[in-house]
């Protein structure tokens, strides 16, 4: 029943509005979620609270974590986003991949069964279209603690690990390693954030799992890792 008259909404433009707005109402008042002009949020949508959603920003089937925010034009679809993530201005995400290497021609209608032109000439599904879904059901995974800096384009099927920075104007093909910072078309490594003793130590830490008050009374050393790590050794 209710996937019926979710369609019905889905198919109605005026409803399909109302019922987007009084979400949006409903998360200010119990997410305390900031939503500017012109933002979409999908129906399924997940969200754990204080996020924010820029000028004429989408996300769709997607879950985002406590504080994570995305910019404005910023597009996100099947995405798996994690806590305190910064997601930057025009960042979209690619679905889909055609065959470059042995197949004569890329078009869909020598590989797929099923395809955006209503014809085809294979008679099995001989190339893998999509990447295989991530737990959750989700395309793309984005860690905790993220900066995925402006117009950056995210590949299906790729997993971002917690703490990384992935710069601006990137396309990210791979996975990317915990606090690693990549750049470029495609996306390299270009160094580690911190050292692999620094690295371990977050990771085991975990600090965006702990409670609002743990990380308000530690704060102040965020600004230094080595503070942070003496601070907790002591």
């Amino acid at each position: 029943m209710k996937s019926f008259l979710k369609k019905i909404v889905l198919s109605n433009r005026i409803l399909s509005y109302l019922a987007v707005s009084i979400r949006k109402i409903q998360l200010r008042r119990t997410k305390q979620i900031v939503f500017k002009k012109g933002s979409f949020i999908g129906f399924s949508v997940k969200c754990e609270g204080k996020n924010a959603f820029g000028k004429n920003s989408a996300i769709v089937g997607s879950k985002i974590g406590f504080g994570s925010y995305i910019a404005e034009g910023a597009k996100l679809a099947k995405a798996n986003i994690g806590r305190y993530c910064s997601i930057g201005q025009n960042v979209d995400c690619i679905f889909g991949r055609h065959p470059a290497n042995t197949f004569v021609s890329t078009h869909p209608s020598f590989f797929a069964l099923k395809t955006p032109v209503g014809f085809t000439y294979a008679d099995k599904q001989y190339f893998e279209e999509f990447a295989a879904r991530h737990e959750g059901g989700f395309s793309i995974t984005i860690g905790n603690d993220v900066w995925i800096g402006a117009n950056v384009s995210l590949m299906d099927g790729i997993i971002i690990g917690d703490g990384a920075i992935v710069a601006a104007n990137a396309l990210v093909t791979k996975d990317v390693e915990p606090y690693t910072i990549v750049g470029g078309v495609p996306a390299k490594p270009i160094k580690k954030r911190f050292t692999e003793n620094q690295i371990k130590f977050l990771l085991q830490l975990k600090w965006w799992e702990k409670p609002a008050s743990w990380i308000e009374e530690h704060a102040s050393y965020f600004r230094n890792i080595e503070a942070l790590e003496e601070h907790l050794n002591t």
